[in-house]
């Protein structure tokens, strides 16, 4: 033990005097404009100083003090560093955050237990990476599907007892946020946010409809689609279901009452409800991505840079193929009215977004990345993104920066530069109030006081890995074979049809039946159909599996599709399952018991 841990102190020395610059005991930053992210004045020839951790002094021009690392800024942009309030934290990420400008992230949903540990490691200087604040474990309501696979940063509470003894005993945890999810009741709710508020911490997540989050006094309200809920056009969504095939993933937002929606926006405005819209993560397939050119943003960083290549492949892989997918189908797969219909669910929320803005609303930054996108820079990705809905340059930065800082009950420390608080300072060669994709312009990247070099080094790891193995719903989901119907069939029989039941099947998954591809039909995530051409039924025993093609068109999302992967199992054939082949002449053949038991 005693060598291991001198191993990990040695290493991570050498890796801090070879990719960062030590701490200095000051650093004053001269000569650069300062970029008021509360109200977006410039202020002209700056001069922060930094000792330690902390800023001491911000003046616009005068003598500098004497002492430490000077940093000529003349000619660039000073912000406070950005901040990500959405992430899903991976033990390879901290890198990627920092080099793009992310000092600060809040992770919303992570293996508890080692998210903590992270969090303590960079309090400690221990472990390199942004500042990091943690929430309690993802609360939910009971799952009604028989599928529903707990992860490991899920926690169900079935009334408001339950929640009140999760809820303390997490924030004695140290927790700066409470979680939730969109299956807690209205009682559990109100439950969590009183002792969220005895704490001094916001209670952020999902809610079956905005009216929830603004009725319980909740804080944060993560996506569009809890908005789009509370002023859903029922009808025009049911006709429309009718029209397009399983697992094409029609949001809420594409069948909004616009009418309805000033109300809406006035009720959360009014209710101080903060909203954060991950376009980024939450449109992944939409058309206006790839218009902007992040496929190949992403593509130029994750591969293009061979230093990265401790960013596990099929994560990387992973990204890439979200672009090109709509829920469980490839875009191109799609008709042309379901591709106007996601379209339209995107403008819509745009036009949401931007109805909340002018209004009075304040929008938080939060990217979902790793889950999936890239840590750091899907953060910039989303500020352009908001820009394009509508948002102003300056209120994009306000969302990333003091919006963010309020929210989290820490304006004390972050999100502006000013005396007193937190020494994260980034520094542009461009002004992102004129240009938001300035914000990628990055001169310099100061953390903790710390002065980062910007480059990624190749043997970067993370002295405590991660504590499960990575789910494999962010690569292609792992299909398995719970039961088929009918357990057999006659020789040679016409028209036969094997129904398959189990979990991670996707549009493209088809079925084997004694090594030989059946033609298959997607019912949904959890049951194919198969046809049996008379040929193949002699009698006998077979097996059959399911296929996903590897690294194939689908979703990540297949529900229950992950229980393999944190058994550190993913495969993209199946369990085997047998089917018998009987003789002609025998006994009737009745369904499945679980088959029967459904009609």
């Amino acid at each position: 033990m005693r060598i291991l841990q001198k191993s990990v102190y040695l290493w991570l020395a050498v890796w801090a005097l070879g990719g960062w610059l030590m701490a200095q005991e000051r650093v004053v930053i001269r000569g650069g404009t300062l970029v008021d992210v509360r109200d977006g004045s410039l202020v002209p020839d700056t001069v922060i100083v930094l000792e330690g951790d902390r800023i001491v002094s911000v003046s616009s021009g005068g003598p500098l003090p004497p002492g430490g690392t000077v940093i000529d800024a003349t000619g660039k942009y000073i912000l406070p560093g950005l901040i990500d309030l959405h992430v899903h934290y991976k033990d390879w990420a901290p890198e990627l955050f920092l080099n793009h400008g992310v000092t600060t992230v809040v992770d919303l949903g992570s293996s508890h237990e080692w998210i903590k540990a992270q969090k303590e490691g960079i309090q400690s200087g221990l472990i390199p990476g942004p500042r990091l604040f943690i929430s309690t474990y993802n609360l939910d309501g009971p799952p009604a599907d028989e599928n529903y696979f707990l992860r490991p940063y899920v926690e169900i509470v079935k009334d408001p007892e339950e929640a009140l003894l999760s809820v303390r005993r997490q924030i004695t945890e140290k927790v700066d946020a409470v979680k939730v999810y969109d299956g807690l009741s209205i009682a559990v709710l109100r439950v969590l946010v009183r002792e969220a508020e005895k704490a001094n911490i916001p209670v952020i997540g999902h809610f079956r409809s905005v009216r929830d989050a603004a009725e319980v006094g909740a804080h944060g309200v993560e996506h569009t689609y809890p908005v789009a809920r509370a002023v859903l056009d029922t009808q025009a969504r049911d006709e429309a279901l009718q029209k397009v095939r399983q697992g094409v993933n029609l949001p809420p937002e594409s069948f909004m009452d616009m009418e309805k929606l000033p109300e809406i926006i006035q009720l959360m405005v009014s209710n101080g409800l903060y909203l954060n819209p991950t376009l980024r993560d939450y449109w992944k397939g939409e058309q206006a991505l790839r218009d902007k050119g992040f496929h190949y943003e992403d593509f130029d960083l994750l591969f293009n840079d061979w230093r990265l290549r401790y960013v596990p492949l099929n994560w990387r892989l992973a990204d890439l193929k979200l672009y090109q997918e709509i829920g469980m189908w490839h875009w191109a797969d799609l008709s042309q009215y379901e591709r106007d219909l996601f379209h339209q669910g995107y403008t819509n929320a745009q036009r949401l977004i931007k109805m909340f803005v002018d209004a009075g609303g304040k929008l938080y930054a939060g990217t979902d990345c790793a889950n999936i996108c890239i840590p750091g820079l899907g953060l910039l990705q989303e500020l352009d993104l908001l820009v394009d809905a509508g948002v102003s340059p300056l209120q994009a930065l306000q969302a990333a920066t003091i919006n963010s800082a309020e929210l989290m009950r820490m304006e004390d420390r972050l999100g502006t530069l000013e005396e007193g608080k937190v020494g994260d300072v980034l520094i542009l060669d461009a002004n992102p109030l004129e240009d938001i994709r300035d914000i990628r312009k990055i001169a310099l990247v100061i953390s903790r006081g710390q002065v980062l070099d910007g480059l990624y080094h190749a043997d970067f790891r993370n002295p405590i890995p991660e504590n499960v193995p990575y789910d494999s719903r962010l690569f292609f989901p792992s299909p398995r074979i719970q039961w088929a119907s009918p357990e057999a069939i006659l020789e040679g029989a016409q028209n036969a049809t094997l129904t398959v039941h189990g979990t991670g099947f996707i549009p493209y998954s088809f079925v084997r039946f004694n090594g030989q591809q059946l033609k298959t039909t997607f019912v949904d995530e959890f049951q194919l159909t198969a046809e049996l051409p008379p040929k193949l039924l002699e009698p006998g025993t077979y097996a059959i599996t399911v296929e996903n093609p590897d690294f194939a068109w689908g979703t990540i999302y297949a529900s229950g599709a992950s229980d393999l992967a944190h058994l550190g199992i993913r495969d993209y054939i199946s369990n085997e399952f047998l089917v018998l082949v009987k003789p002609q002449g025998g006994a009737p053949i009745f369904p499945h018991p679980r088959e029967a038991s459904k009609n």
